[in-house]
């Protein structure tokens, strides 16, 4: 099965939501033989309800929305548009109560329209999630076209909304035709031991049991999720055991659900982060690459001319002088054509690994193009960097690579040092550099060159 989350439940994570779990269930067991005992009225905590859970459910079909986005993956769209449902149930019951924006409501009232208002959010909630479960099953690797992407991120949007206006349409119009669920001192037990009150525990249960089987908990975000539809059961069982209002189950029973939404949002916030890790990882690694040579794991000639811009600007702030170092491998081309292309990667390998333990750890070593490298080294002066070149070439000569008729394999090392009041550019610098490993290449090879500030570049 092929899903839209990636990050893999861990053992801890496991235990966590199974210990959440035992934790609620124990809580519920404890409140249900009170679950009908008298509360105080306090008419604004049902807004204060239904408000938390429009604003984190909205988040939670935001997130889900735009993991669909980066997916395009059918099933994970309309889960999110399972969330959008009930942030939008949510807010219409409270934009619709009685006393909260109108004294009546703006669907009358009857605090039975409420009730069947709670009871299509409450419903049709699960039964979204166990389509988008279905879908994830049967059709997991349904992703939609990208030309179409847009749409369907309208659809899975607007769907939601589509929905609520028109089950408010309904309501507005056959509200009070509809059964009496509830009493005038706000008993609802008809509804709690009701085929309703039934069918609403039983959705919660196809949406358990369904994200059970079909996800097995193969991602962390499935494990809370499912954590999630186990305390709308709970929520909906100690509702149900209250059957009254205004009292300590009715009130309670709310804490459950806001859980349900506190552990999905933690768990997609999750997956964000470790989303986030991942991207600044593979960041991280596009740009190594991107700045390292693929043979030799130095530096790329792209980043010398970087870094070397870099030195220059600090030189002028520190007024420290700095030395390029540029070499080149002598006879490497009948090297590679006596011994093979693999063996001259190697020799390639091991020299410039023979030149990496010659340098400091704030140096910049380069393969700056076949057989030819380059380093600068910042803070050093002409003498310091003419030894570390003279150790350098005896280093090379140390690794023994048999040149055959021309003996051991050896280099040629050009160096320039450059000073703040000397005002050269990079290009120039590098040719001063160059010159030097020319002459030294000129000279007989196997040997260290320094170039004058004042030498002529042709």
């Amino acid at each position: 099965m092929q899903d839209g989350f990636t990050e893999a439940p861990t053992r801890l994570t496991l235990l966590t939501a199974g210990s959440v779990a035992l934790l609620m269930t124990i809580a519920a067991a404890a409140i249900f033989p009170f679950a009908g005992a008298p509360a105080a009225n306090v008419p604004v905590l049902f807004p204060v309800f239904a408000t938390a859970m429009s604003v984190n459910n909205s988040i939670i079909a935001y997130l889900i929305t735009l993991q669909f986005y980066i997916t395009r993956q059918t099933a994970i769209g309309l889960l999110g548009s399972a969330f959008g449902y009930s942030a939008l149930m949510a807010a219409l019951q409270v934009a619709t109560a009685p006393g909260v924006f109108s004294e009546l409501g703006f669907i009358g009232s009857r605090s039975h329209v409420g009730v069947w208002m709670w009871i299509t959010r409450l419903g049709g909630f699960p039964l979204l999630i166990v389509l988008a479960m279905l879908l994830l099953k049967f059709s997991p690797d349904h992703r939609v076209p990208k030309r179409y992407q847009n749409w369907a991120l309208a659809g899975f949007a607007l769907g939601p909304a589509i929905a609520t206006l028109g089950l408010y349409q309904f309501l507005s119009v056959e509200g009070t035709r509809l059964p009496l669920l509830t009493s005038a001192n706000g008993n609802y037990s008809s509804l709690a031991y009701g085929q309703a009150g039934f069918l609403m525990v039983a959705a919660w249960g196809a949406a358990l049991v369904s994200i059970l089987q079909v996800t097995r908990l193969r991602r962390s975000f499935y494990c809370w999720l499912a954590l999630g539809s186990y305390s709308y059961i709970l929520y909906l069982l100690v509702n149900f055991a209250a059957a009254a209002r205004f009292t300590v189950g009715w009130y309670t029973s709310r804490f459950f659900e806001l859980s349900a939404a506190a552990v999905i949002l933690g768990a997609l916030l999750y997956e964000v982060l470790k989303m986030q890790q991942r991207l600044r990882r593979s960041y991280e690694h596009a740009y190594e690459e991107s700045i390292r040579d693929g043979l030799t794991g130095l530096f790329s000639r792209r980043y010398f001319d970087t870094a070397l811009t870099r030195e220059i600007a600090s030189q002028q702030r520190h007024a420290q002088p700095f030395s390029l170092l540029m070499a080149d491998i002598d006879f490497f081309k009948q090297y590679n054509d006596r011994h093979g292309h693999p063996a001259g990667d190697r020799c390639i390998r091991k020299i410039a690994r023979c030149l990496s333990g010659q340098l400091r750890e704030g140096d910049v070593v380069a393969r700056y193009g076949g057989e030819e490298f380059v380093a600068i080294l910042p803070n050093t002066n002409e003498v310091t960097v003419q030894r570390v070149a003279e150790r350098f070439r005896r280093a090379v000569m140390a690794l023994e690579l048999t040149q055959d008729r021309n003996g051991t394999m050896t280099v040629s090392i050009g160096l320039y040092t450059h000073h703040a009041a000397t005002g050269l550019t990079a290009d120039a610098m590098v040719a001063h550099a160059d010159a030097a490993l020319y002459q030294a290449k000129h000279d007989g090879r196997n040997r260290v060159v320094s170039s004058p500030a004042d030498l002529a570049i042709q």
